[in-house]
């Protein structure tokens, strides 16, 4: 007979009983190993637990230490490329070259001035992997082995954008500042994770990143599988696409999850005789994210009525603010409706894009051999009346973009394409993978560069085992510099299915990057079940008063800021008013983007705003320091030519001033935002 819920920690029984009001959910599993009066709850199940000696391996790059990482990315290798072992991936994913002309390793992240020849920023502790059971959400948990027992604290860090656990900058960047400062970091995948389930070998992954046939991340229910892959082969189903869960509509649960796995890991790690040493009562408890975990880390915070919660940091939320009209902005738009206009307009507005005045040219703007093509489709569609590239890019400046983004729509929409509202919607909508949801499927493509058309064709270059360590949550998946190897894929191109980037949707062998696809996907948004999808997830405004920082990229053309941060803020403050603790950063020379080249010379890195909040919300909750106001950051772009920006410095990324002077102040009240001039 399990025990009841009463027998755990406060935090525990408020998240369950309060927040969740799931009766069954409010049972625990077996008695703990180590210390006899703390219950497992019956949901996680543990995978593994390594210890990390600091030098051969270690938590946050894996034994690769931070100079290798800061000279070069390393080459990736296993020893059996059909077989690689968990280690090996999970180095994979952790290798990601550190431009330290950015600041980072002087100005955030790893500091230069702490590392030694003894010391290479390798952080020794235990890693406890583990998931939620039947719903297989991914939990990693990190104890340094300095963890301030005596002071305990947990930073919960949601998996960024659409990415699994091992996302190396929430790492090396938003874990490490959790275990410099002796804290305990758990991670969630949000109930995404690497969920890529291969429909003709019956295949997907474990948590751990190995491929099997069950105990994985996803697998779909698929009537008749062998009529399906007759007519499609070498598709592929994704967890956040074809789950039919639309798991962001629980992301805060998953959280709250994270937490109570983490509680119960340190009473094990850590007992002592007849008591639980970490709750809610003792534990100082942050949240940290970034895009897509920054809406997860809002959400809980609206989720956590009795304030359990010390602080948030959320950065460049793509957050959905539910509609007021109370709000003084009442222009801005749902995701779904902003994504699926930018993917139908971006492709033909490119030729219109001027380059910085100190540039020659517009980061991978010269790709778009096929643009026109674009604007003539539009134009035929009756939804681009001139069929310019100026008119296109002027209705994205109508829409939200702003002319100082545009320099960077060539490479977002390169790198996200059509997938990006794709994944959104298919999710909202709850749609099988045999739906072939506006003829789009995701498939394995060519992923030989010379003469790629991008082909549905199955993986070669690439093994399936290879796609968990390649994979960052987002379609494409790149197979290398040129080619992909799993992408979204245009069934009814006029010729044979291939990739958007290479489809005529009309005409043999022109291109026009499927137009076809894009309307049917702005169509879309208007069916009832996606409309429904979408309000599941739409944000109260209510943070319970809990202290949040929002930081916010002024040149994100990813997460836009008139319809995410901005009206996010009013609608706090309509709702919670003078009793709100929600701080506004607005970052100016700043994106989704982390000011590496190609945009070295015009961007820079936002995660350095973003650390620098939750250290101000750290002096706050352990010394008292009042926190700063809400205000615009007018930070100085590093300049130069794109590839030879200096050094960034403290000039260039200014620090957020605890009181602001009135040319940067942010004011915000019963709806209205208000800028400085």
């Amino acid at each position: 007979m399990p025990i009841k819920l009463k027998k755990i920690s406060t935090l525990s029984t408020l998240l369950f009983l309060t927040i969740f009001s799931n009766p069954s959910g409010a049972e625990l599993g077996d008695i703990a190993k180590q210390n006899p009066i703390n219950y497992k709850p019956h949901w996680l199940v543990i995978h593994s637990s390594n210890y990390y000696d600091g030098e051969s391996d270690d938590l946050v790059t894996a034994g690769m230490g931070f100079t290798a990482l800061s000279k070069m990315i390393q080459k990736v290798y296993y020893a059996d490329p059909s077989n690689p072992t968990p280690q090996e991936l999970r180095r994979a994913k952790l290798n990601r070259f550190i431009d330290t002309k950015t600041g980072e390793g002087s100005l955030f992240g790893f500091k230069r001035e702490d590392l030694s020849p003894l010391f290479d920023g390798k952080i020794a502790g235990t890693e406890i992997l583990a998931t939620i059971k039947d719903e297989n959400v991914g939990l990693l948990l990190q104890v340094p082995v300095d963890f301030n027992k005596k002071k305990p604290c947990i930073v919960a860090v949601p998996a960024s954008g659409s990415d699994g656990l091992y996302n190396a900058k929430d790492i090396q960047i938003r874990g490490l500042w959790g275990l410099k400062h002796n804290c305990a970091v758990v991670y969630n995948d949000k109930g995404l994770g690497t969920g890529i389930y291969d429909i003709t070998n019956e295949q997907g992954f474990t948590v751990d990143g190995q491929v099997a046939k069950d105990n994985i991340l996803f697998k779909p229910t698929i009537q008749n599988p062998k009529e399906f892959i007759k007519n499609n082969p070498h598709r592929y189903a994704v967890k956040q696409l074809h789950s039919k869960q639309n798991q962001e509509a629980s992301w805060s649960k998953y959280n709250f999850f994270s937490i109570i796995f983490a509680m119960y890991e340190l009473n094990e790690l850590f007992p002592e005789p007849g008591k639980l040493s970490f709750s809610e009562s003792n534990t100082l408890i942050l949240i940290y994210g970034a895009e897509d975990g920054a809406t997860a880390a809002l959400k809980m915070a609206e989720s956590d009525a009795m304030g359990k919660i010390n602080g948030v940091v959320a950065v460049n939320p793509q957050i959905q603010p539910r509609q007021d009209s109370a709000i003084e902005n009442k222009s801005y738009h749902s995701l779904p409706d902003y994504s699926t206009y930018g993917a139908l307009y971006i492709p033909c507005a490119i030729p219109a894009i001027e380059p910085n005045k100190q540039d020659k040219y517009v980061p991978e703007a010269s790709k778009y051999l096929f643009s026109q093509n674009r604007c003539d489709a539009l134009k035929q569609a009756n939804i681009l009346p001139t069929g310019t590239p100026k008119e296109a890019l002027n209705k994205l400046y109508d829409y939200g973009w702003k002319p100082e983004m545009s320099i960077q729509l060539p490479y977002f929409y390169l790198n996200e394409s059509i997938a990006y509202p794709y994944k959104y919607i298919s999710a909202y909508g709850r749609y099988d993978v045999t739906e072939n949801m506006c003829d789009f499927s995701v498939a394995s493509t060519q992923q030989d560069p010379y003469f790629n058309s991008g082909e549905v064709k199955p993986l070669k270059q690439v093994n399936f085992a290879e796609i968990w360590g390649l994979s960052n949550g987002q379609l494409p998946i790149w197979a290398n510099h040129d080619a992909t190897a799993i992408d979204l894929v245009e069934n009814k191109d006029v010729t044979s299915p291939r990739r958007e980037w290479f489809s005529s949707s009309t005409i043999e062998h022109q291109i026009d990057y499927g137009t076809k696809g894009a309307i049917c996907l702005r169509e879309k948004i208007k069916e009832p079940r996606v409309i429904k999808g979408s309000e599941e997830v739409q944000a109260t405004g209510n943070l319970n008063k809990i202290k949040t920082f929002i930081v916010h990229g002024k040149n994100n053309p990813k997460q836009l800021i008139d319809h995410t941060s901005r009206p996010y803020v009013a609608l706090n403050s309509k709702v919670e008013g003078k009793e709100s603790q929600l701080r506004y950063i607005e970052v100016e020379n700043a994106s989704y983007l982390d000011g590496k080249a190609p945009f070295d010379n015009t961007l820079l890195p936002i995660d350095y705003y973003g650390e620098e909040a939750i250290e101000w919300l750290w002096a706050n909750l352990t010394n008292q320091v009042n926190l700063p106001e809400s205000q615009v950051i007018r930070t100085k772009a590093r300049g130069g030519i794109i590839g030879q920006a200096p050094q960034a410095t403290a000039e260039n990324l200014v620090p957020i001033s605890q009181t602001p002077d009135t040319n940067n102040l942010i004011t915000v009240d019963n709806g209205k935002i208000i800028f400085p001039q």
